[in-house]
């Protein structure tokens, strides 16, 4: 028997995750691809337009953080209730690029027509009813958390039509409408590149759209923490690059840059400045005043030497030695 969760794609994997009512005897069908929309989307409520037979399909594709699918269904009707937000743990946005027939979404009290072409913006973390023709829909869920916007002002877009917006809109349809065409196909490592450029594109429709400038929400506050303590732990790793903290984190570098921007610095001087930090610890610490100066260099990735005693220079003011000997009379231990 299928369960709810299956339709998400495994992250990282190439292949995308097709779901469909076809194998459901017809008069479960309904109810079926409402417990697989559930799964993929939040819980709804599922009202068909007709009885008989219901034949849907999905098929979902992770592309790094943030989910793109392609959905074939008949005409139908959902909505997403108050109660039903309350007890979703998920906080997202969605957007819809109709395809091939039409719907009619409501929420915040705006009611739009999406036709072929259109791309529809809305937030699963406000109540929404939307009303399908029979249809073929892609669509992007995106975390809250991706978008350095506050989830406040990014909810006022709920039930817009991005892709009437001249510019970064209608570059975030022309990019959704190529994913589409390619099947949202894209090996690893583009797929979470592809990922990151979508997400960059639809902060910048919102921040033309709310005439919003991009501001740390508790959301990306919350990943700039995870991802600190992240790099924390593996400061002795002499690969640690803003390339390798991305990928773990399911960004585009650009992301990561952007999210980083509270610190005031750029990410590979935090590491360095981290890494120095902690040498400094060590050499003054009296009980590790005979260990070699390049073993502390090492145990805190930064294996090169000479690298080493200029960046420790730069930032201090004297040799490691130097420092050292002043710190524990220790003259030299090399």
């Amino acid at each position: 028997m299928w369960r709810p969760g299956t339709v998400h794609p495994a992250r990282g994997s190439a292949m995308p995750t097709l779901v469909s009512t076809s194998d459901q005897p017809a008069a479960d069908q309904a109810d079926y691809w409402r417990h697989l929309i559930t799964s993929a989307f939040g819980p709804f409520h599922l009202q068909p337009a007709g009885r008989g037979p219901f034949a849907a399909r999905l098929v979902a594709r992770a592309l790094g953080q943030i989910e793109a699918s392609e959905v074939r269904a008949p005409a139908h009707a959902v909505r997403r209730s108050v109660r039903q937000i309350h007890h979703d743990s998920r906080e997202c946005y969605k957007l819809g690029l109709v395809l091939r027939g039409s719907c009619v979404l409501r929420q915040n009290d705006r009611q739009v027509r999406v036709g072929p072409g259109d791309v529809v913006f809305y937030d699963l973390t406000r109540p929404v009813e939307i009303a399908f023709d029979a249809h073929h829909i892609f669509t992007v869920v995106i975390p809250h958390r991706a978008v350095p916007l506050s989830a406040d002002r990014m909810a006022e877009l709920g039930g817009t039509l991005l892709s009437d917006q001249a510019g970064t809109g209608r570059m975030v349809a022309s990019l959704l409408a190529a994913l589409a065409e390619d099947g949202g196909a894209a090996d690893e490592p583009y797929a979470h590149h592809l990922g990151g450029a979508i997400v960059e594109l639809v902060t910048g429709a919102a921040t033309e759209w709310l005439g919003a400038e991009p501001t740390p929400s508790p959301e990306a506050a919350e990943m700039l923490r995870a991802i600190v303590d992240w790099i924390e732990t593996r400061l002795h790793d002499p690969g640690l690059t803003p390339a390798a903290i991305a990928a773990a984190h399911h960004i585009s570098v650009r992301q990561l840059y952007r999210v980083f921007q509270p610190k005031g610095t750029t990410v590979a001087r935090y590491i360095r400045a981290r890494r120095l930090d902690h040498c400094r610890r060590e050499l003054r610490d009296p009980f590790l005043a005979t260990q070699r100066i390049g073993a502390i260099a090492c145990r805190w990735g930064l294996p090169d030497a000479a690298a080493f005693s200029r960046a420790f220079r730069a930032a201090y003011g004297v040799t490691p030695s130097a420092y050292r000997a002043a710190a524990t009379g220790i003259d030299r231990v090399d």
